[in-house]
């Protein structure tokens, strides 16, 4: 026979079973919250965790095409100031590919068949931004690169000929054999560049 206490104690269990009672629920654990910057830049904003993820890769991807620019642009100087090539180099083919590489190819070649090359001077990267949004021929991602050369001498034949230039160029990736190179490009109006 069950003591006061241990029939309290069973009247109650029985109550509480009858009245639905169950143990109070842990308290929700909190959803953890990202910051992300948009694409194109400006103020930051929550978001989830995928949308987080995203943009780290999307960043990474930037990174990477601003890389692989960067290693061109430091060939095509290099190019333009020895006065052109005749056969892609090794750089060129490792930085770009299709319509980009053809229409840098001739270029250097018209300059190596016109003696003409740049000296003196700087060639400037003055800025290198992102173009969110905007794709090509199946492109992954976009850049604007401005390139200020005008204080260098265009010379032809050993003569001088003229300024350097201004000039910007939208600049269109893709990966190609796991390598991700410039494929092509929309040349901007020579003599200026967008801030």
């Amino acid at each position: 026979m069950l003591s006061w206490p241990g029939r309290l104690a069973v009247t109650l269990f029985a109550a509480c079973l009858l009245a639905g009672c169950q143990p109070a629920a842990p308290p929700p654990t909190p959803v953890p919250t990202y910051a992300c910057t948009p694409e194109a830049g400006g103020a930051e904003f929550s978001c989830s965790q995928q949308q987080y993820d995203e943009m780290v890769a999307k960043d990474k991807l930037y990174a990477e095409a601003e890389a692989v620019y960067r290693r061109f642009f430091a060939e095509d100087v290099r190019i333009f100031r020895s006065g052109g090539v005749a056969e892609p180099t090794q750089t060129l083919l490792e930085t770009t590919t299709g319509a980009f590489l053809s229409d840098s190819m001739a270029l250097y070649r018209s300059l190596k068949a016109d003696s003409r090359r740049l000296e003196g001077g700087e060639i400037r990267l003055v800025s290198i931004q992102r173009r969110a949004g905007v794709s090509k021929e199946s492109s992954i991602v976009a850049m604007t690169a401005c390139v200020d050369a005008r204080s260098t001498t265009v010379l032809e034949h050993g003569k001088k000929v003229g300024p350097g230039y201004l000039i910007e160029d939208l600049l269109y990736f893709g990966r190609f054999d796991g390598v991700l190179k410039i494929q092509g490009a929309d040349g901007q109006e020579e003599g200026k560049c967008a801030g």
